[in-house]
């Protein structure tokens, strides 16, 4: 079933953020500090490396927004391909149903954990991921009604000749 797919993107997307969001905040906290450690930056090849790795971090935003488009796509590709019967409609409606009460909870951790004292200006470097995350109700809502119209709505293709 592709309701699957969507309780799946929700995950995905969900581990992603978070995941991201930790790691840049665990090296930009690590970076800082070697910085000001005298025996790490002595150099300017230690330093100027140190700050292309906060640099590639700071991408990190534009990763989730991509995994979340792959598999947003992903999902319109085998909704296509795998026959859908107009039966299991209420099946795959009830399955997007709970994803959406599941997404909900998932966008409370993201602001209990966002809004964090402890992760200080570390939001700051993920805007995208945030309003992703912040409104994902929503979003697995829309993702949840394109893979319906995808899968049921399709033309039906005959195999005779």
């Amino acid at each position: 079933m592709a309701f699957r797919d969507v309780v799946m993107i929700s995950i995905f997307v969900f581990f992603f953020g978070m995941a991201f969001f930790v790691a840049h905040f665990a090296f930009s906290s690590l970076v800082d500090q070697m910085t000001n450690t005298t025996q790490i930056n002595s150099s300017s090849q230690a330093v100027s490396a140190l700050e292309a790795g906060k640099d590639v971090l700071n991408r990190t935003d534009r990763i989730v927004f991509t995994v979340f488009i792959g598999l947003v796509l992903a999902l319109i590709i085998t909704g296509w391909f795998v026959g859908g019967n107009p039966i299991f409609m209420g099946i795959y409606v009830l399955g997007v149903i709970i994803t959406v009460v599941i997404s909900a909870v998932m966008a409370n951790i993201w602001d209990d954990v966002s809004s964090a004292t402890v992760f200080g200006g570390t939001i700051s470097s993920f805007p995208i991921t945030s309003h992703i995350l912040s409104s994902f109700p929503i979003y697995m809502s829309i993702v949840g009604f394109v893979g319906l119209v995808v899968m049921f709505a399709k033309p039906y293709f005959s195999d005779a000749p």
